[in-house]
């Protein structure tokens, strides 16, 4: 793919995933009203949390990650009645084996429950046990709406995979707000998100079989690739889902804390992931079916890559952090209305693990770099090590900072991934990151970076100026009206950004 094909189809990934973000504000928002912050929301939120982790690891990650690049070289080389078949041969075990584990949980919930949320207490356990035996059948429609994304993903097509989540988005504020108008029970809320699931998995297969993909005969050379792609997702599975595993320790380690920090911790995390899921993730997407042809024909080139995608998510992060810095209280005053206690520690919170989404973002395309490559030991190794790193400075950051020493230890582990699965790019594959390239690109982008924030603080007080003339001082920079405004002239700053960097000379591969 062109450079400018690749940023074309992060746009479109990255946007239909905004829109899905903005969805999730919404849902949240509801979600809040409906459940409050304590006790039960405690509890929903662990219930839900172990299909969504499985998706993020299992599905969408390890399965993604060894699947693809497989699926590319068949189609690369034309064997269409092999990757049919691989596409038979995965479905039938994977799918099994989500079936066992749906199986398992249903059986044995309080085990799972005592695993991942150690810390709670008998009331928050006997709540999320049914929620949890609903809601664990989701990662059955998850994952194989993955699995189906996954062989649109090696033809190009992800508009339908990032739109799935804003479709699912919309059923689930539907099902809110008929259990707050009818006064529903909770379950009610689990079954409509089951629902959300099945929609969503009918309309990837749908587009399956638009782009002529088949579920063909198991052939010897299908077997072949499908034991290539079971011998890369075992690795895959722990390395993949760095991020969320050690958003997952964050989350068992925070049950020791009191009632209602769970799921403080939960949203700082939620928001934290807008910018990841809207853009790390998409990049990271695109460039895995790339990055798996690019090691066919040139594998130079990733010595390229490896300097220029650090530059981009720089360019396009930093604002995004400052941002997030500048409207953290903003956001959870408007979304914690009935709790203002919690909201000094749930903005805190979220600026603590924006610090570290620059990371978090390049550990996404650095893993994707090396499961193109076929080396899926390597970043599990690595990830083994960075987990390592976040529980033991979550406990002693529990003891010593609570919620926010949490949120500091995950932050701090993802630095440490960046930089160990820089060293082995290095080490293993001689793909060098070019320090001084990219320390000359930093010291004119740090310039860059400061005008276009000055535009965005000037913009916004000036603004919050005019509203005051009119009397919609209150509603547009107090009220709700304050996103209407906020949110546009980001956007706007970061168009502004993009055509004033000739003028700096900063020079962007992606970009350019």
């Amino acid at each position: 793919m062109a450079r400018k094909f690749i940023l074309k189809k992060t746009f479109e990934f990255g946007l239909s995933t905004l829109l899905s973000r903005i969805l999730g504000l919404i849902r949240e928002a509801v979600q809040i009203r409906y459940l409050g912050v304590g006790v039960l929301s405690d509890a929903f939120i662990a219930a839900y949390k172990l299909p969504n982790f499985l998706r993020r690891i299992f599905a969408e990650g390890a399965l993604s990650a060894a699947f693809v690049p497989e699926l590319v070289r068949l189609i690369k080389k034309k064997e269409q009645k092999a990757a049919n078949g691989l596409m038979t041969s995965s479905f039938i075990f994977f799918e099994g084996v989500v079936l066992l584990i749906c199986l398992f949980v249903i059986i044995f919930p309080q085990i799972i429950i005592a695993i991942f949320t150690p810390g709670f207490s008998g009331e928050q356990v006997e709540y999320a046990i049914p929620l949890l035996r609903i809601l664990i059948s989701l990662i059955f429609f998850l994952s194989s709406s993955a699995l189906l994304g996954g062989a649109l993903h090696s033809v190009n097509h992800f508009f339908i995979t990032a739109f799935g989540p804003a479709l699912m988005n919309v059923v689930y504020i539907l099902t809110l707000l008929a259990c707050i108008y009818y006064k529903l029970p909770v379950s009610y809320l689990a079954f409509g998100i089951l629902l959300a699931g099945a929609i969503n998995f009918l309309m990837h297969l749908i587009i399956f079989f638009f782009y002529k993909f088949k579920f063909g005969k198991i052939i010897p050379d299908a077997v072949k690739s499908f034991k290539s792609v079971l011998g890369k997702f075992l690795p895959c599975l722990f390395g993949v889902g760095v991020v969320e595993l050690n958003l997952l320790i964050d989350g068992q380690i925070s049950s020791f804390l009191p009632k209602g920090t769970y799921t403080i911790l939960y949203y700082g995390q939620r928001f934290m992931n807008i910018p990841l899921g809207m853009f790390a993730v998409a990049f990271s997407t695109v460039l895995l079916p790339h990055f798996s042809r690019v090691m066919l024909y040139a594998p130079r080139r990733m010595n390229l890559y490896l300097v220029e995608v650090v530059k981009f998510i720089t360019w396009i992060i930093l604002p995004t952090i400052f941002f997030l810095f500048f409207t953290s209280e903003k956001l959870f005053v408007h979304l914690l209305t009935k709790y203002p206690d919690s909201v000094n520690e749930a903005a805190v919170i979220l600026m603590i693990y924006s610090t570290g989404l620059i990371f978090f973002c390049v550990n996404k395309v650095l893993i994707n770099m090396y499961y193109s490559m076929k080396d899926t030991r390597t970043p599990t190794a690595m990830s083994a090590w960075s987990t390592g790193a976040n529980i033991i400075l979550n406990i002693a950051g529990m003891y010593f900072f609570g919620s926010y020493g949490i949120a500091a230890a995950t932050t701090i582990s993802g630095f440490i991934l960046t930089w160990l699965l820089i060293l082995n790019l290095d080490k293993k594959y001689d793909i060098r990151f070019h320090l001084n390239r990219f320390l000359i690109f930093i010291s004119t982008y740090i310039v860059h970076f400061l005008v276009g924030m000055i535009f965005f603080v000037g913009l916004h007080k000036l603004a919050c100026y005019l509203f005051s003339l009119f009397n919609f001082y209150h509603f547009f920079c107090v009220g709700l009206g304050y996103w209407i405004f906020t949110i546009p002239l980001f956007i706007l700053t970061m168009v502004f950004m993009f055509y004033i960097k000739k003028l700096f000379k900063l020079k962007v591969y992606f970009l350019d």
